[in-house]
C-alpha cells in the first residue's frame, strides 16, 4: 500500500511545485509591466465586437499601454498615443456586458487614430484617466501661460 502512495505524493507535490511557479511568475510580470506607474483592470471591446478582453492598464508619459491578464509578454498588447486619445463620457454597462472582474465598470467610447474602441473601467480609474488625459504630458506645451 505504501508503494501506491509514493507516486501520488510525487504527482501532488508537482502540482503544488507548477501552481506556486505559475503564481510567482504571474506576481513577477505584474511587478514588471508596472514599472512604478500606474496599473489597473480594465477591458477592452473593439469597435462592433461583442465580448470585452480584461487586462491591466498603464499610464505612461507617452500613452496608455493595455496588457492581456493572462499570459507571460512584457510587451504591451495595444499602445494608445496620449496626445491622439480621445474619451467620451461614462456610460453604465449594459446588463449583458455586465463584468465579474468589473462589477461597478463604467463603459467609455475612445477613439485613437481614428481607431474605435470600448473601455471598462471602475469609476476611480476613469476619473484617473479622464484626469491623465487632461494633464498636459511632459514637455508637451511647456509654455504655456
Amino acid at each position: 500500500m505504501h508503494g501506491l502512495l509514493l507516486p501520488t505524493e510525487w504527482l501532488v507535490a508537482a502540482l503544488a511545485a507548477t501552481v506556486a511557479v505559475l503564481v510567482g511568475l504571474t506576481f513577477v510580470r505584474r511587478r514588471t509591466i508596472a514599472r512604478g506607474e500606474p496599473l489597473v483592470v480594465c477591458a477592452v471591446r473593439e469597435d462592433g465586437a461583442s465580448r470585452w478582453n480584461v487586462g491591466l492598464a498603464r499610464y505612461g508619459a507617452s500613452g496608455l499601454d493595455w496588457f492581456t491578464l493572462g499570459g507571460m509578454s512584457l510587451r504591451p498588447s495595444r499602445h494608445w498615443q496620449r496626445t491622439r486619445l480621445e474619451i467620451g463620457p461614462p456610460r453604465l454597462l449594459a446588463p449583458e456586458d455586465q463584468l465579474a472582474v468589473l462589477p461597478d465598470a463604467v463603459a467609455v467610447a475612445c477613439r485613437c487614430n481614428d481607431v474605435a474602441f470600448d473601455l471598462a473601467l471602475s469609476p476611480g480609474p476613469y476619473t484617473a484617466l479622464r484626469s491623465w488625459l487632461e494633464a498636459s504630458p511632459p514637455g508637451f506645451n511647456v509654455n504655456v501661460a
